[in-house]
Formats: structure tokens, C-alpha cells, sequence
């Protein structure tokens, strides 16, 4: 009896993380992200993806979709990143908060999204390597 009493909530629990499908809101906003992702990489020419570019040359991020950020280096040069885990809160005007060990951000590299005015973290994500949109 006491396996049985064990096994019923271990599989509400594993019934319970079963994927679900993406709602029709959801799928306007990616459906959303992605054309404002293709409409400000318009004009762009991909290049050859780094592991590492320098802080000092990047602005933003700005976040398409959940995982997809785009960081400015000049009118002419956009870094692109695919993450994994979700850092799209900057979406709403949060920070990312990267944890790197030195004055480049690298693939790999842990970051957080943080809610500054409320003082709390809000997602995490690991970068991705970095492919150039040149104009």
C-alpha cells in the first residue's frame, strides 16, 4: 500500500511537467520577436561566429524572443548571441548582470536578468558564441 501511496503523487509530479503546447498569445509574441529581430538585422551580413567579444565595444542587449540577444557595437556592427536558459526579462527594462572572468564577454559565461528598482533576479541564461551582422 505504502509503494502505491508513493508512486500516485510521483506521477502527478512527472504528469505535471509535460510540455504544453504554446498558447496562441505566445505564439504572436514569438511569431512578434522574430519579425523585429529579421527587421532590425535587415541590411546586415552575417559573419564568422567568435567565442568572445569586448566590453567595451558593446551596447544594449536588446532581447528577441527568449533566447536571442543583440548587442550594438557601432551603426555598423551588431553582435548576435543565442542563449540557453532565458534572459528575454530585458525585454521590460531589466539589467543583465554578467559573471565573466575578464574585461571580455565569452560563451559560456553566466548572466541574470535583475529587477533593479525592486532589488531581485528575474532569469539567468549562459551565452552563446557570438556571430557578427555587419553592414
Amino acid at each position: 500500500m505504502s509503494k502505491m501511496l508513493i508512486a500516485l503523487p510521483l506521477f502527478a509530479l512527472v504528469a505535471g511537467c509535460a510540455d504544453t503546447p504554446p498558447t496562441q498569445s505566445q505564439l504572436r509574441a514569438q511569431a512578434r520577436d522574430a519579425a523585429k529581430l529579421e527587421e532590425t538585422l535587415a541590411g546586415y551580413t552575417a559573419g564568422k561566429p567568435v567565442n568572445c567579444v569586448d566590453n567595451r565595444d558593446l551596447q544594449g542587449p536588446e532581447a528577441y524572443g527568449e533566447t536571442t540577444l543583440l548587442f550594438r557595437a557601432s551603426r555598423k556592427l551588431i553582435w548576435r548571441t543565442e542563449t540557453s536558459g532565458s534572459c528575454d526579462d530585458i525585454k521590460r527594462g531589466d539589467a543583465l548582470v554578467t559573471h565573466q572572468f575578464s574585461s571580455r564577454l565569452c560563451q559560456g559565461d553566466i548572466a541574470r536578468t535583475a529587477d533593479l528598482r525592486a532589488g531581485f533576479q528575474t532569469g539567468s541564461c549562459v551565452i552563446g558564441e557570438f556571430v557578427p551582422y555587419r553592414k
